[in-house]
């Protein structure tokens, strides 16, 4: 699995490269050179309070015999996130039913439910975004088409994942394959426990979390934007609130770790729409990234220090 991830990853490495090849890096590096630092503190300050929201939207779905308290629930997001930077599509944020009482089946459960909703928003946002940037433009007209069909695949996968009989139809063979014996009692029983625990969910506090999801975008967005205006972007809120979104869930794509090459390549397209240089294009990237590796350095020291 280590020599997957390894491997997956290089093809987001490989886009990097090319994209640095076709730029002048000299732009690149005075853009960085000029920034304004005051808005980019105010930038990375919004950090404290996407960590706070995102803490409690994904507590509000857990039960409340197994919940966390905020600062512990704090540590324990902090600390996955850490691990989900260095793994494709973030998938190693589900490390964080090791801080939670119940059962792993139960408590991935409540991690993989908080998920779905931050994708979900996502994409919701996204489609208003590729129609309104892509739609007119013919030769990436396609484009809004292609994110639609994604947005349909994703919804079908959430019924399929809901057929437990169905699941465990395709995915016996993967079992028996895949899984150690000495881990099939394990894994069937929490199988078993995840499905148990779909419909036992709160219905309420699943759309609790979907309305702080709705919160939290838009305050990541914001952070986005005084990024986007340290550096000289000249973008509106809104204009960001049109790019965000699809720059979060093209690096979700596994062919990368933390989305390096695959949110550069989707920064460069998106921003070409309103007239910004492949070089400011990929600061405005790479300046997303370096903020998120100081939170996602925060959460590996979290996470070294319960291991």
């Amino acid at each position: 699995m280590k020599n997957y991830f390894r491997l997956i990853g290089l093809i987001g490495i490989g886009i990097f490269i090319y994209l640095m090849s076709t730029i002048n890096l000299n732009l690149l590096l005075d853009s960085f050179k000029s920034m304004n630092y005051t808005y980019l503190l105010i930038s990375i300050l919004f950090i404290v309070p996407e960590v706070i929201i995102n803490t409690a939207k994904w507590l509000v779905v857990i039960d409340k015999k197994d919940r966390l308290s905020l600062p512990k629930g704090i540590f324990a997001w902090v600390a996955g996130y850490g691990i989900g930077m260095l793994t494709p599509g973030k998938l190693g944020e589900f490390t964080k039913v090791k801080f939670l009482k119940s059962k792993p089946g139960k408590s991935f459960l409540t991690i993989l439910v908080d998920r779905l909703n931050d994708i979900f928003v996502l994409f919701i946002l996204g489609i208003f975004a590729v129609f309104s940037l892509f739609l007119n433009k013919t030769h990436l007209s396609y484009l809004s088409y292609l994110f639609l069909a994604f947005f349909v695949l994703f919804i079908i996968g959430i019924f399929f994942l809901r057929n437990e009989k169905l699941i465990k139809k395709i995915g016996m063979p993967f079992y028996k394959l895949l899984v150690p014996k000495k881990y099939k009692s394990f894994a069937g029983e929490n199988i078993n426990i995840f499905y148990k625990n779909i419909e036992k969910m709160n219905k309420k506090n699943i759309f609790i979390n979907f309305l702080l999801t709705v919160l939290v975008w838009f305050v990541c967005f914001a952070q986005h934007w005084f990024l986007s205006l340290s550096l000289g972007l000249n973008l509106s809120y809104f204009s960001i609130c049109l790019i965000a979104p699809i720059l979060i869930l093209v690096q979700l794509i596994p062919i990368s770790i933390s989305g390096i090459g695959t949110r550069e390549a989707a920064a460069v397209l998106l921003l070409s729409t309103f007239g910004i240089s492949p070089e400011l294009a990929i600061a405005f990237s790479l300046g997303i990234l370096i903020e998120e590796y100081i939170l996602g350095g925060i959460g590996l020291l979290c996470w070294l220090k319960v291991k």
